[in-house]
């Protein structure tokens, strides 16, 4: 009779251990998909910062040789990446964002999701 009341002790704390297992290994893969998301974003954005830092290092440089051409058709390119950025909405972006990228000296658009 006590060896079944210990018995029974030792399966309900297992269980119980079991069970917190289970809720700990389900919390440790939700904070590893946040994890991953938040990297995703962050390189996202440290990529979107780096084609911006470039066009507009390239807009100062046609300016400084007086390119206007060239330097009006960056302007142009500036304020579509800009409303185009503002109109995302929420973390996701709310689906593609066109980023300015380079191609054989133009500007063109790159879509990124």
């Amino acid at each position: 009779m006590l060896l079944e009341v210990e018995m029974r002790k030792k399966r309900e704390k297992t269980r119980e251990m079991e069970e917190q297992l289970r809720a700990d290994r389900a919390a440790l893969e939700a904070m590893e998909n946040e994890r991953l998301m938040l990297m995703r974003e962050r390189d996202d954005k440290i990529a979107e910062k780096k084609t911006v830092d470039k066009l507009v290092a390239d807009f100062l440089q046609a300016d400084a040789n007086g390119d206007f051409e060239a330097q009006k058709a960056m302007e142009n390119q500036i304020v579509a990446f800009i409303s185009r950025d503002a109109g995302n909405t929420g973390p996701s972006g709310g689906g593609r964002r066109v980023i300015a990228t380079r191609i054989g000296g133009d500007y063109g658009r790159g879509y990124v999701k």
